[in-house]
């Protein structure tokens, strides 16, 4: 009697394992929301985003969300963007969830679900979807992101895997984009403007609000340009000036309490974090009306009603328009089609790595079961010259019984064994094709369980 074997499923379906069911099936209930800064949603941004926010009220904020959604929650916020990834949680509970936080009734959120999301996230790690193209300290704050949920506990392994792979994605988009040595934009337009205002005024002081990294970046480049007159304004004179010895001759520090601008800036930088405007109607910046203000911050430092001459403000509106046209400058439309291109192809490779993990596991089954036998293969009755064959021989049978692309019998089986071109005597053959047989009529009633288990 012939015994029909079907071990298609384990070469082509999804991996449904236990410990890969998180880059399998529940990839679809993934969900993600957010926006990316514009003129239009600006006041929706300072409203949800995080920046500013210290670790504890950072973990509060996050926290709060995925107790009211009910599942865990990936926040990511930059100067011009923010996201929210639900894991198992639909769009619309994850949408309410942030709402209801922030005590907002709506906001304008771009939704994605599934393998959807994985690719717009990995757009967001490269820039590709930045309103500045190719921003390369993208990737280092989302790994950094990553990093930080891991560690607060808000989000276990399996999910920060999606997350690590997007990274993982990114890292193939951006080499193949020739990200890789971009510099960093934000600073890039900055720099442009100094070095213009500077050409109209390049003796005057230049005060430099904050002296955190992108601070310390301000004040390295108007060294690099030569300027000597530069003040910065901190919360710690003493270890501002500890951070960076070697610049400490170059520069005044001045506390926030004895800051009063008498130093007359022809240029102030605000680079500092903060959730709601320092600077505002309420608490003035202390400059002339012929100062040129450019205000990095995000949310912003300096709110409009605090500046008499509100037309030399370089807030973040500005910055976006000048990106805009940086944008073009760089063919932006033809980089974006080039990067979604190169997207596709390696959420390809993606998938059919994930759907080749059980095909890994089946074969490794088969492969390694069959080499166990044919040590017992060895003590029949048979010469040394066939026992030597025996290891070999096994991965052939091994070989035919994983290429077969449909079903197949039992006779095929005996048939592959017995019509060998190795020189095995026929009884003994015909004990290894009744042996592989009887171990595969076995592997019907338990390799599910056989499988998932070498997960």
């Amino acid at each position: 009697m012939s015994v029909t074997f079907d071990f298609s499923r384990f070469l082509k379906e999804k991996d449904q394992s236990r410990e890969n069911d998180h880059l399998g099936s529940r990839i679809d209930a993934i969900s993600m929301i957010g926006m990316r800064l514009s003129n239009e949603n600006i006041d929706f941004v300072k409203s949800l985003t995080s920046e500013g926010m210290g670790e504890s009220d950072r973990y509060s904020y996050i926290r709060k969300i995925s107790q009211i959604s009910g599942c865990e929650v990936f926040e990511f916020s930059t100067c011009n963007r923010v996201l929210f990834v639900g894991f198992g949680c639909t769009i619309d509970r994850l949408t309410n969830s942030v709402l209801q936080n922030s005590d907002l009734d709506s906001a304008p959120f771009d939704n994605f679900s599934g393998m959807e999301a994985w690719r717009h996230l990995v757009k967001i790690c490269s820039g590709l979807d930045s309103f500045i193209i190719g921003e390369l300290q993208v990737m280092g704050q989302f790994r950094d992101a990553i990093s930080w949920h891991k560690e607060s506990g808000l989000i276990g392994t399996h999910n920060a895997t999606f997350l690590d792979h997007a990274v993982a994605a990114n890292r193939g988009l951006r080499k193949e984009l020739g990200f890789t040595k971009t510099p960093e934009s934000m600073m890039s337009l900055g720099t442009s403007a100094i070095k213009e205002a500077i050409t109209e005024d390049d003796e005057g002081a230049i005060t430099v609000i904050g002296y955190g990294s992108m601070g310390r970046k301000a004040v390295e480049v108007l060294i690099d340009m030569g300027q000597k007159n530069i003040h910065v304004v901190t919360r710690s004179k003493k270890k501002s000036s500890e951070r960076t010895p070697d610049l400490g001759d170059n520069i005044n520090f001045i506390s926030f309490e004895d800051w009063d601008g008498k130093e007359n800036p022809s240029i102030v930088i605000s680079t500092i974090r903060n959730t709601f405007p320092t600077f505002s109607q309420q608490n003035p910046l202390p400059v002339n009306d012929a100062a040129k203000i450019m205000d990095f911050s995000w949310p912003p430092s300096i709110d409009k009603a605090g500046l008499n001459n509100k037309r030399n403000l370089m807030d973040m509106e500005y910055w976006i328009r000048s990106a805009h046209k940086l944008g073009k400058d760089w063919e932006y439309e033809k980089t974006v089609d080039s990067g979604n291109q190169i997207i596709k192809s390696i959420e390809e490779r993606f998938m059919k790595a994930l759907n080749g993990r059980k095909q890994s596991r089946f074969r490794s089954h088969v492969y390694s079961t069959l080499e166990s036998k044919s040590e017992e293969w060895e003590n029949l009755e048979c010469q040394e010259s066939e026992a030597s064959q025996m290891r070999a021989f096994s991965k052939e049978i091994a070989t035919w019984i994983c290429n077969r692309e449909s079903s197949f019998s039992s006779y095929e089986l005996e048939n592959m064994v017995m019509n060998t071109d190795r020189e095995i005597n026929s009884s003994v053959l015909s004990e290894i094709s009744i042996d592989v047989t009887g171990e595969m009529v076995r592997w019907l009633s338990n390799l599910d369980t056989l499988v998932g288990a070498r997960a």
